[in-house]
């Protein structure tokens, strides 16, 4: 009887399988029928940061030159490059990309400063000491910073990412801004060797590892082991499209994190909420672009990044501070300082950068 039950059991799932293959064959011929493949990416435009024109032609020769779409054999389409990536005799754009081309902004190593301090969690590669030939073991894990910017870790030693570790302190750790979706998006990637935190050095850094993480209660279980990035060989910026750069040590250790980046969060939030024509308003103004949307994503001490829709094709660009700011008042000083002005409002005389 168990075995006439187990031979029933398997020809229903095959019968299951077998099912399941045929409507999904029949729904792709449906899809293929009712919409020609090439079609189905038009009208969808990356979100990316300003590159140079040299930067756009030659993205755009190797989309062209992609692999042919493998479900039909044809090339895929080619996804068209918003306007403002183009050499463009439009004035409005002319003028927008030498605009953005002398924005202030933070150096990257500010910037990486301060993504690696705000990170909440980051992929920390390690050299497997587990498998023959060390072939790298990503892990992703919770970590804090000390007041240098040297990555702390808390880990526990049943992970292999901890033997590791404590065989060779070889490591990257990777770290992405706030809301990243995607290449167009800040990442930055630190490189260096690790050692075991000291006696001594541990109260302070494990109070620096709860303030960030609150319930983080397992950091004082016996078997958690600590260990600090000691030596910082490199970095590996990358602010997004055409915006990469590479960091020694010493850049990296040199640069502060940004004094008012934390905020960046309830502020455009709010901007987002409830202001929104106020930052359209702001680009025109400022930047010299009419746009049809426009979500502020961070902002600095000198000035704020946002996604905007243009002609159905969305893209970044850098919206600067008229003076740079401190805290989070100063923040609130500029922004309503610009919205008076582009509103047409009588503002108060700024100081220049």
């Amino acid at each position: 009887t168990n075995e006439r039950l187990t031979k029933v059991r398997l020809n229903s799932c095959a019968g299951i399988r077998c099912g399941a293959k045929m409507l999904l064959r029949r729904a792709a011929i449906n899809l293929s029928a009712s919409r020609p493949v090439e079609k189905l990416g038009q009208g969808l435009a990356p979100v990316r940061s300003l590159p140079t024109h040299h930067h756009a032609a030659k993205h755009s020769v190797a989309a062209a030159a992609g692999p042919p779409n493998a479900s039909s054999g044809r090339p895929a389409a080619t996804p068209a490059a918003p306007e403002v990536y183009t050499e463009s005799p439009d004035p409005e754009i002319v003028a927008f990309q030498q605009h953005q081309k002398s924005a202030a902004r933070v150096s990257p190593a500010e910037a990486a400063r301060t993504m690696t301090a705000l990170a909440r969690f980051g992929l920390l590669a390690t050299i497997s000491v587990r498998e023959e030939g060390g072939f790298p073991l990503g892990s992703v894990v919770e970590y804090t910073v000390d007041p240098s910017g040297r990555p702390v870790f808390a880990v526990s030693s049943l992970s292999a990412h901890t033997t590791d570790m404590a065989e060779d302190g070889r490591i990257s750790l990777t770290v992405m801004e706030s809301g990243f979706k995607g290449v167009q998006d800040g990442r930055f990637t630190l490189q260096g060797r690790v050692r075991p935190v000291s006696d001594a050095e541990r109260p302070a850094l494990r109070d620096a590892f709860i303030k960030k993480y609150p319930d983080a209660f397992w950091v004082d279980f016996a078997d958690f082991r600590w260990f600090i990035m000691d030596q910082i060989v490199a970095g590996r910026y990358n602010g997004g499209f055409a915006m990469a750069k590479r960091l020694s040590g010493e850049d990296y250790l040199g640069a502060a994190a940004d004094p008012v980046a934390a905020f960046s969060g309830p502020v455009c939030g709010h901007m987002n909420d409830d202001h929104q024509a106020d930052t359209i308003a702001m680009i025109k103004h400022y930047v010299g672009l009419s746009v049809d949307s426009a979500r502020l994503t961070d902002l600095d001490r000198l000035g704020m990044n946002a996604v905007v829709t243009r002609k159905g094709q969305s893209f970044k660009l850098r919206l600067p501070f008229a003076k740079p700011v401190t805290d989070r008042k100063g923040i609130k000083d500029a922004i309503v300082e610009m919205t008076k002005a582009a509103r047409g409002a009588p503002a108060a005389p700024q100081q220049q950068q």
